[in-house]
């Protein structure tokens, strides 16, 4: 098809669907790149091959005992760029586009090559159970990353970043070669809950322009199951119905739908966030709950490192519980614990039991489920502001890291002091106020999700927002303000 045969033209159909947001497919170079045969490809196969290269570089790198890890993993390409660059602007992306990342990731590639090699071979490839669509196992996997950040400094260690990389590519190809639909995404993608429920207000969105196309379609060829092993133009990956999309959560926006639909009813909206439009659960799954509570204690561990003060504040139960216990070796787990279980349960018992008092729920694992999914978005801004204290913290060492990958002699030299550090890109007083902003954001946006979600029953879900927002405020606002 060429540039000019593009169903870029919507007329009254588009005048319709204009309450979701400006349609990027009118854009000429938009609609171009969405139906190229190599889209997403050709973006996944340039990631996959810079993915393989970063694990290789990362192999067999550990701190030199005379540089402190905190500083090495600035140093050093790999951890820089996967923990330092990466990891803070996928937040964001998330936050703000969705799953956007996904369209482009190059672990969908690889799962997606072997599930083709699979069913050439005649492997007899499974459907996801409930418990892995569920997304049970990626709470684990979670988990499991952000206790090895605590007890090992995963991201301290170039080596152990390599195997944390090169475990991703075995898990993708594993799930692609034995499970089929998109599986890895779906049901073993260690960030697929972080970017569905991140991403479930994100400005971007596919969506049909409107309604009649779709319901007069006789050949329904985004669902057709016959079309989901072609290489382009393929029905849903993910198993969705893009006539009916009303969510972010699952959708990956990799624009096969775009490229299947005969009439040209799909559409690249670019809208506000959190749209009124879209779908809200009142309760949230059991693993979404897990998953949130979780990041929650990720998040404000996180927080906390930022403001030395505070943090040994936070900190000093599990210090003195490894002591106590003579554990001294093993206290960045026990602080794991702490920071991962301890301290969420015990912040969300209380926020619940707030709602259980107001009558918002009738027990609290009830007030849980209903607090996770709005709470999430409270807890994305504040992700969000940590991403940004440490991206502009992290990112003027890029330039080191480049002419000494390895980050051994420039992390030696730093230590040294015969190497100036790079200065920051912002003043922490800047990150500071940008941060109030975004912490802010987050509890107009949440108070916003409560009501839309819960209806009459949101006034009990206020007094928990209002509460752990102010603890958010307080710590971004010492981070430049009482240090």
């Amino acid at each position: 098809m060429s540039v000019s045969e593009l169903p870029i033209a919507r007329s009254d159909s588009f005048d319709r669907g204009r309450s979701q947001g400006y349609d990027l497919l009118r854009l000429r170079p938009v609609a171009a790149l969405m139906h190229w045969v190599g889209f997403p490809y050709f973006f996944q196969a340039i990631l996959l091959v810079f993915f393989v290269g970063l694990a290789v570089l990362a192999s067999g790198l550990y701190p030199p005992e005379d540089v402190p890890g905190r500083l090495y993993a600035k140093t050093n390409l790999v951890t820089l760029l996967v923990w330092g660059l990466w990891w803070p602007a996928m937040v964001w992306a998330a936050v703000l586009l969705g799953r956007a990342w996904c369209a482009i990731c190059p672990l969908e590639l690889l799962a997606n090559a072997t599930e083709r090699l699979g069913r050439r071979l005649g492997v007899r490839r499974r459907v996801l159970g409930k418990w892995l669509r569920s997304g049970a196992l990626i709470v684990g996997l979670y988990a499991l990353i952000q206790m090895s950040v605590q007890g090992v400094d995963l991201h301290r260690h170039p080596a152990y970043t390599s195997l944390f990389l090169w475990g991703l590519l075995a898990m993708a190809a594993f799930a692609g070669f034995f499970f089929k639909d998109r599986a890895f995404c779906r049901g073993f993608c260690p960030v697929g809950l972080l970017l569905g429920t991140y991403g479930r207000g994100g400005m971007l969105a596919m969506r049909p322009v409107a309604a009649e196309p779709c319901v007069a379609c006789p050949d329904r060829e985004c669902v057709r199951g016959g079309n989901r092993t072609r290489l382009d133009a393929r029905s849903c990956p993910s198993l969705l119905n893009p006539a009916r999309l009303n969510g972010n959560s699952d959708c990956l926006v990799c624009g096969q739908c775009v490229k299947a639909c005969p009439p040209g009813n799909m559409g690249l909206f670019l809208r506000p966030l959190f749209p009124r439009g879209d779908a809200r659960e009142s309760m949230a799954s059991w693993p979404v709950t897990l998953f949130v509570m979780l990041v929650s204690g990720f998040v404000v561990i996180q927080m906390f490192s930022e403001w030395s003060a505070a943090q040994e504040v936070f900190l000093w139960v599990p210090k003195q519980v490894a002591s106590g216990l003579g554990l001294t070796s093993y206290a960045g787990w026990i602080q794991g614990i702490w920071a991962l279980i301890v301290a969420p349960a015990v912040l969300w018992s209380l926020l619940g039991g707030l709602v259980v008092l107001t009558r918002g729920a009738s027990h609290l694992v009830e007030a849980w489920r209903r607090m996770a999914i709005p709470l999430a978005v409270l807890i994305a801004f504040a992700h969000m502001a940590k991403g940004l204290a440490k991206f502009v913290t992290w990112a003027g060492f890029l330039p080191i890291a480049v002419g000494d990958p390895s980050g051994v002699e420039s992390g030696r030299m730093l230590a040294a002091k015969t190497l100036a550090p790079p200065p920051d890109l912002l003043p922490i007083t800047t990150v500071s106020v940008i941060s109030m902003v975004l912490v802010l954001a987050g509890t107009y946006f949440t108070l916003r999700e409560f009501r839309l979600a819960q209806g009459a029953a949101h006034r009990s879900y206020q007094w928990p927002t209002l509460i752990l927002a102010s603890g958010l405020l307080f710590l971004v606002f010492g981070w430049g303000f009482l240090q």
